[in-house]
């Protein structure tokens, strides 16, 4: 959320109870159904099926990238297990994110939209621990009504609105440096491209060392007349471990990217180059359930615009379960530390399925 000023206790319960009529009963509906539908399913599927080796065990990070307004122009390393796919096996994998971004600051800049991040992928292992992965990546700018949902928590919650409650369910982009001035008329697809990675598994087997691998990614936008131009391409190599620990896995990543688009919008100043990283742990509620906390950092990207010029920060709480077939994660992510640098708040969902 963004920055704030807390209440004492009298006057935050005394907000509370003025607010609380105001927290949408579709929302609070919605998340109840989401809770039990995650656990009814977990209950009535996951602990069917004996965790397979080919899994090696556990359901791996949250499929979550970063979804902070510079860093969702182009390549933003995903979240990986060093679990490589064994030779032969194919997965296809389905993610979505919807997000609520709000970043203002006087006279410097004003960044206000929703948006969704799409994401289908095929992943398919070979012999010797190699694997590859082929996706398709759209991100668009679309009204998904959070700010109200946003709105509501600040009131409860007595956190300062900084604007967001004038204007909302708009898009608008502005930044007086750059005589840069959008509305509605970004709506729409801002961004298409084509992924391809390579994973090498360098060790996975061992007890004492924790599971290592090597992954080099690559994205293509193919998008005309999006945020960045046509036929940009960014590479990059990432480090993904993980090691077994008594109550599930711990994760991390290491990425470094560059990219080939120097502005956005044609007039806003980007960086060629980013480091990226993920830490994370996965506790094991069963063999097939697990609850995964996140925290990924990311250099910012947009230069010398303050806030948004530093690193973003965002915490991914989720929650996996294995069936079958298929592996099933709903996400939620908030921006932490740098407030004035990431989405406000984001839901999750992804199915990942064996073929």
């Amino acid at each position: 959320m963004n920055k704030c000023e807390f209440m004492n206790y009298d006057e935050l319960f005394a907000r509370f109870i003025h607010n609380k009529k105001q927290v949408t009963i579709k929302y609070i509906e919605l998340v109840a159904i989401i809770v039990l539908l995650v656990l009814s399913v977990s209950e009535s599927w996951a602990d069917t099926f004996a965790p397979d080796p080919y899994w090696q065990g556990t359901l791996g990070p949250l499929n979550i990238r970063s979804l902070s307004p510079g860093q969702a122009l182009r390549l933003a390393p995903l979240p990986r297990s060093p679990y490589g796919l064994p030779d032969g096996e194919t997965e296809l994998q389905f993610h979505i994110a919807a997000a609520s971004v709000y970043l203002r600051s006087e006279g410097e800049y004003l960044i206000d939209f929703n948006f969704i991040d799409t994401r289908l992928a095929i992943n398919h292992g070979f012999s010797d621990s190699w694997s590859t992965e082929l996706s398709f990546n759209d991100r668009r700018i679309k009204n998904l009504y959070l700010d109200e949902v946003v709105e509501s928590f600040h009131d409860v919650f007595g956190i300062e609105q900084n604007g967001r409650d004038i204007n909302q369910n708009e898009t608008h982009i502005v930044i007086p440096g750059y005589s840069a001035n959008f509305a509605n008329e970004l709506d729409g697809v801002f961004s298409q491209t084509l992924g391809f990675s390579i994973q090498k598994v360098l060790i996975d087997k061992s007890v004492e060392w924790p599971a290592v691998a090597i992954i080099f990614n690559t994205g293509l936008e193919i998008l005309s007349g999006g945020m960045i131009e046509k036929g940009a391409f960014d590479y990059g190599l990432q480090l993904t471990m993980a090691q077994k620990q008594s109550s599930g896995y711990m994760f991390a990543n290491l990425s470094y990217t560059r990219f080939g688009s120097e502005k956005t919008l044609e007039v806003i100043p980007l960086t060629e180059k980013q480091f990226s990283g993920m830490f994370g742990y996965e506790f094991t509620m069963t063999g097939n359930e697990a609850f995964i906390v996140q925290y990924l950092f990311s250099e910012g990207v947009l230069k010398d615009l303050g806030a948004l010029d530093k690193v973003s920060h965002e915490i991914h709480f989720g929650y996996k379960w294995r069936t079958e077939n298929n592996i099933i994660e709903v996400g939620l992510v908030e921006n932490i530390v740098n407030f004035d640098n990431g989405p406000d708040v984001a839901f999750t969902f992804g199915v990942t399925r064996r073929i």
